[in-house]
């Protein structure tokens, strides 16, 4: 009987069973994908080559960071948007670049040069990596040159003045004064002609603004340059208590003898004394209480508007002033066309620093300028420089409109409420603003001698008319002549 008898089986090679795990092991995965997806975002490209867990390392801080942002955008932005630009905060902010940079560096190279075979794959990572660094280094220069300017804006010491010490860091007219952010606040804003080859320094622009932040409603009102007897603050430098000359001398006039009109201040604060004096003889002449000031240099002013690309102006006809000249104008004359153009700095400030000439309209009439339509003018820069500012180039403008910014204005408001006042510009340049211009004949009377002194002459009664219209029946004025028994300037025929 035959046995059968089972055939040996014979014995797999060796490495054969691994040949087999490997011939269903997946792919291997692209390097160059991979870093690219971690170029998006860190932990991304890990996780398409199959790290999963290196992937939710380096995944989380990221998420975390962008979660915590957008919950402080949507939910605290109002109680903490005055701390989001505190230099504590925008420190702190830095330091948060370089390390998320160098989190970014880490997972763009750890999945890209895990296993480079090509030089191809090996020259994008180095650019993704470049490409990470150049973003961050923009950002941090943002955020670094946005501390320096709020750093110099809101200085409150004016152009080369020395920082005053003012008690729990009040303003410069009554530094014990603390804004609590819904009450009506009050700016003075000056346009200061401070240029080569001037003696002194003139404020060419006078301008007080009034916020609402409850009501969210704004007013402008300029008030010419050569408006005469404007209250002063008290009767010690001139007995009657009013300034006999033209209201833009007056700054100037204060700060060459502080002792006499600021004996309460520092030796040293010469600078101070002229913007305080100024700040409140407008209040007074006014009948509200000035809280702050922001002074903008004119040709630094100039620099700012060629940094969001230059402003676009509308003129109905051909504009003429034989005799301009100004701080950034070398020469003598100018003339600007008619039509609507971008008008760059130089140009745009020559617009709204002319007070003589003429506009030559279609019908070939000349409209004469004066300084009442200079100040209406320059209203309308203001309103349209937020324009270019709110679609300027964000990406190559920011950076050389904050520094712009930061060398032009100076303000004694204080940081500490930076985002408070942000958050009050929309309605300072919005279209809704109203705007007056307290020149003639409404509000001043014609200078009694223009040859010998073009000195408007204030009306109290026709201002403090205008000023009740334009604020309400419900704000209550106060403040004209309150420095002495005076009832206002002396009539026209004395």
């Amino acid at each position: 009987m035959l046995e059968c008898v089972p055939r040996p089986r014979r014995a797999s090679p060796p490495g054969a069973h691994e040949q087999v795990l490997m011939s269903v092991s997946p792919r291997p995965r692209n390097p160059a994908l991979a870093a690219f997806l971690s170029f998006l975002f860190p932990g991304l490209g890990q996780a398409y080559a199959g790290q999963r867990r290196l992937a939710a390392i380096l995944a989380a801080p990221v998420v975390l960071l962008a979660v915590g942002g957008v919950l402080v955008a949507t939910l605290f932005v109002d109680q903490l948007r005055n701390d989001l630009l505190s230099a504590s905060f925008l420190t702190a902010a830095l330091v948060a670049d370089v390390g998320l940079m160098g989190w970014r560096l880490f997972a763009i190279a750890q999945v890209g040069f895990d296993r480079p075979r090509r030089m191809a794959t090996i020259g994008l990572v180095v650019i993704l990596l470049a490409g990470t660094v150049a973003m961050h280094a923009w950002a941090g220069v943002v955020v670094g040159r946005l501390n320096t300017t709020l750093g110099d804006v809101f200085s409150g010491s004016g152009y080369g003045g020395p920082v005053i010490d003012r008690p729990n860091g009040g303003p410069l007219n009554r530094p014990e004064y603390r804004w609590d952010g819904t009450e009506r606040i009050n700016f003075l804003l000056l346009g200061v002609d401070a240029g080569p080859g001037r003696d002194e320094s003139l404020t060419d622009t006078i301008l007080a603004v009034s916020v609402d932040p409850v009501a969210k409603t704004a007013a402008m009102i300029s008030v010419p340059r050569d408006t005469g007897f404007v209250p002063l603050p008290d009767d010690s430098v001139y007995p009657d208590g009013l300034y006999p000359k033209k209201i833009n001398e007056l700054a100037t006039e204060a700060s060459q003898n502080p002792e006499l009109w600021c004996p309460d201040l520092p030796p040293a604060s010469a600078e101070a004394c002229g913007l305080r004096t100024l700040e409140r003889s407008i209040g007074l002449y006014l009948g509200i209480a000035i809280q702050f000031y922001a002074q903008v240099d004119l040709e630094g002013f100039a620099e700012m508007i060629d940094a969001v690309g230059g402003v676009r102006l509308c003129l109905p006809g051909k504009m003429v002033d034989p005799e301009y000249g100004g701080p950034t104008w070398p020469r003598v004359g100018i003339e600007l066309p008619a039509g609507c153009s971008q008008y760059d700095g130089v140009h745009t400030l020559a617009y709204a620093r002319i007070r003589k000439g003429w506009i030559e309209l279609p019908d070939s009439t000349l409209d004469y300028q004066n300084d009442f339509k200079r100040a209406e003018r320059q209203q309308e820069v203001l309103l349209q420089l937020r324009h270019e500012f709110a679609s300027a180039d964000i990406f190559f403008e920011l950076p050389g409109l904050l520094q712009a910014v930061g060398t032009t204005v100076s303000t004694d408001f204080p940081r500490s409420k930076a985002g408070d006042l942000a958050s009050l510009l929309p309605l300072i340049t919005g279209p809704d603003i109203r705007r007056v211009v307290l020149g003639y004949p409404e509000f001043v009377d014609a200078p009694i001698d223009p040859d010998l002194n073009y000195l408007l002459i204030a009306r109290r009664d026709d201002v403090r008319a205008g000023m009740q219209l334009l604020f309400g029946p419900d704000v209550a004025l106060d403040g004209w002549y309150l420095g002495s028994e005076s009832g206002g300037p002396p009539p026209a025929d004395e």
